[in-house]
C-alpha cells in the first residue's frame, strides 16, 4: 500500500466594549443621566475605551450682520456648547489649531457614551462637529509567557506587523477555521469552547491509529511510525530512514491560528477569538487524497457521503501538506467546490527548496500558496518558490538566523493526551497558518469577504521584499510578506457598516471539553 508523505512537522490585549444607548426623544433631560461612568477596574482593562473631554466645532457663520467680534462669537459659542453639556461639571480648555473647543465633562465616562453624547451634539444646526477627545496609547501587547519570543508578530524586518491588526479586531468565534491536519490534542492553551466538533476523515483503520476508521473524534492519536514502517523511496531505501515520533502536526498549526490570547501563560494565535474546526486526515505515514478532499468538502460546509452534516461551515481552511505531483483531479474539484461556498484556501507551498508548481495542492488553482520566510524578511532556505506562490509568511530558519524559529503549541505526549508544552519549529507548515490566521481576521471584519478578495487584499496590502531579501528577489516568493494591520485596514476601509460581525462569544460545548 503507497502511502504519500507529508511536508516534516518544520515546524492582545482583553478589549471589554461598552455599550450605552440614549433614548433621543428626552431632549429635555440632562445627557448625563444616562452616562456609563468607567469604573477603576475598567480602567485598567481599556484605557483607549474612555474619556473625559469632548471636542466641539461651530459651523463658521456666513453673514454677520451684527459685526460682532470673534472673542464675542467665542463667548455665544462656549456658552451654547456649555448648555448642551448641561449636567456635566464641563469647562472649556483650549482651542484647537483649526478653531473647534475642547471641553472637559468633569468625569472620565466609556467611549460609547461620549460618541452618542457627541452625536447628539452634532445634530444642532449650529454644530459642524462633535466627537471624543479620544486618549490613544502605545499599542499594547499581550501578556502571554513567550509572547516575547514570537518575534514572527512584531518583528520590522521579519514578522507580519499583527498588533495594528489586533487594534481592530483578534478574531470572533463565529469566524472559522478548518485545520485539514493530523487533529488536534487537548492543550492548555486553547479555550475549548472555542474548539468545534470536527471530524476524522481517515478511512484506514492502520493510519488512523486509533483503532478504527472514520468517526466523530477528531483527536489526535499520533503518527508515529518505526524505521522503513512507510515502505520505500524510489531508490529503494527505507521511510522513514530512522524511527520518527509523533509529530503532533495539527496541533502545532493550531497554535498559531488561535492559541489563547492575554491569559499570561504559553504563546497567543493569530485570530485568537476565532473558532477552530480539527479535521483528521493525517495519520501514520501520511494520508489519502480521496480522505483529504472529503475533509475539505465537509469543511466549506458540503455533504459527504455517511457523514454528518458540518454545522459550522469554515470561513476558512489551512492545508500545511502536501506532496510531488500535479494537482489532480480530485483535489481540484474538491478545491473548486470549498472556494464556490466563499471558503478560503489556505495552503503550504511546500519544504523541499524547490518549484511550487510541481508540490500539490500549492499548484491547484485558486488556493493562496504561501512560502516560508526567516527573521530577515527573506526566503528559508527550505521553502519552495515560483509563480506558484502568491504571499510569504513567517515560517522561520535556524540553520542561518540565530534565535530564528517560530514559538509554538506542542505535545509531549509523556503522560496523557491532555499535557501540554511549546516548541520552535519551522517550515511552511508554520508559514501557511499565519495566512489562514490573518485571514480570519479579515472575515472577522467582514465575512462577506469572497476567496479571491481575500486574495486579493493579502497580495496587494503585503510587505514588499527589501534588498536584503536577494532570495526571494532570485526565486520569487509571491507579492510579499503578509502585513496583516495592512490587510484587515483594507478590508474594514472597503466593507459596508452593515457587513459588521460583532466580537462575541457563544457557549458552543467543545467535543474536547471533557467537563461538558
Amino acid at each position: 500500500m503507497i502511502k504519500k508523505n507529508i511536508f516534516p512537522p518544520l515546524g492582545i490585549i482583553s478589549i471589554v466594549v461598552l455599550s450605552s444607548t440614549v433614548n433621543p426623544t428626552i431632549a429635555n433631560t440632562p445627557f448625563s443621566s444616562y452616562a456609563k461612568k468607567v469604573t477603576p477596574s475598567l480602567m485598567a482593562e481599556n484605557i483607549t475605551a474612555s474619556t473625559n473631554r469632548i471636542i466641539i466645532k461651530f459651523k463658521t457663520p456666513k453673514n454677520n450682520k451684527k459685526n460682532t467680534s470673534p472673542a464675542v462669537t467665542n463667548k455665544v459659542q462656549i456658552e451654547s456648547a456649555l448648555s448642551m453639556l448641561r449636567g456635566f461639571q464641563a469647562k472649556p480648555l483650549r482651542h484647537t489649531s483649526n478653531g473647534a473647543q475642547v471641553y472637559s465633562l468633569g468625569e472620565t465616562l466609556d467611549i460609547d457614551t461620549v460618541e452618542a453624547l457627541a452625536n447628539q451634539i452634532s445634530n444642532d444646526s449650529r454644530i459642524e462637529y462633535a466627537e471624543p477627545d479620544y486618549i490613544l496609547t502605545k499599542q499594547e501587547t499581550p501578556n502571554d509567557a513567550r509572547y516575547s519570543e514570537q518575534w514572527n508578530y512584531y518583528d520590522t524586518q521579519g514578522g507580519i506587523n499583527l498588533p495594528e491588526a489586533w487594534n481592530i479586531t483578534k478574531g470572533n468565534s463565529k469566524t472559522t477555521v478548518a485545520i485539514i491536519d493530523t487533529g488536534l490534542v487537548k492543550h492548555p492553551d486553547i479555550e475549548t469552547k472555542r474548539i468545534l466538533p470536527g471530524y476524522d476523515f481517515i478511512s484506514d483503520a492502520w493510519t488512523a491509529n486509533d483503532g478504527d476508521g472514520r468517526d466523530d473524534n477528531p483527536l489526535d492519536t499520533g503518527d508515529a511510525i518505526n524505521a522503513g514502517e512507510c515502505g520505500r523511496n524510489s531508490q529503494g531505501n527505507p521511510v522513514p530512514a530512522k524511527d520518527q515520533p509523533s509529530s503532533w502536526h495539527g496541533t502545532h498549526v493550531a497554535g498559531i491560528i488561535a492559541a489563547s490570547g492575554n491569559n499570561q501563560q504559553g504563546i497567543v494565535g493569530i485570530a485568537w477569538k476565532s473558532s477552530i474546526l480539527p479535521i483528521r486526515v493525517l495519520g501514520k505515514c501520511g494520508g489519502y487524497t480521496s480522505d483529504i478532499a472529503d475533509g475539505i468538502r465537509w469543511a466549506a460546509g458540503l455533504n459527504v457521503l455517511d457523514v454528518p452534516d458540518n454545522q459550522y461551515p469554515a470561513h476558512v481552511i489551512n492545508m500545511s501538506l502536501g506532496g510531488k505531483h500535479a494537482c489532480s483531479r480530485t483535489y481540484q474539484n474538491a478545491i473548486n467546490d470549498a472556494i464556490s461556498q466563499g471558503t478560503s484556501v489556505i495552503v503550504a507551498a511546500g519544504n523541499s527548496a524547490d518549484d511550487a508548481s510541481q508540490y500539490t495542492p500549492a499548484n491547484c488553482k485558486g488556493v493562496i500558496s504561501i512560502a516560508a520566510t526567516n527573521r530577515k524578511g527573506d526566503m528559508s532556505y527550505y521553502s519552495n518558490y515560483g509563480q506558484s506562490v502568491d504571499v510569504a509568511a513567517p515560517g522561520g530558519e535556524t540553520r542561518i538566523v540565530i534565535n530564528g524559529h517560530v514559538q509554538q503549541q506542542t505535545y509531549n505526549g509523556i503522560l496523557s493526551t491532555i499535557e501540554g508544552g511549546y516548541a520552535f519549529y519551522q517550515g511552511t507548515s508554520m508559514a501557511a497558518p499565519h495566512v489562514a490566521g490573518l485571514a480570519a481576521l479579515m472575515y472577522s471584519v467582514n465575512p462577506k469577504l469572497t476567496p479571491a478578495e481575500t486574495k486579493q487584499i493579502l497580495k496587494e496590502t503585503a510587505k514588499p521584499f527589501s534588498a536584503n531579501a536577494p532570495l526571494c528577489k532570485k526565486y520569487d516568493c509571491g507579492a510579499g510578506i503578509i502585513d496583516a494591520g495592512a490587510a484587515v485596514k483594507k478590508v474594514k476601509s472597503i466593507m459596508d457598516e452593515d457587513t459588521t460581525t460583532p466580537e462575541t462569544e457563544d457557549d458552543t460545548c467543545s467535543w474536547l471539553d471533557w467537563s461538558c
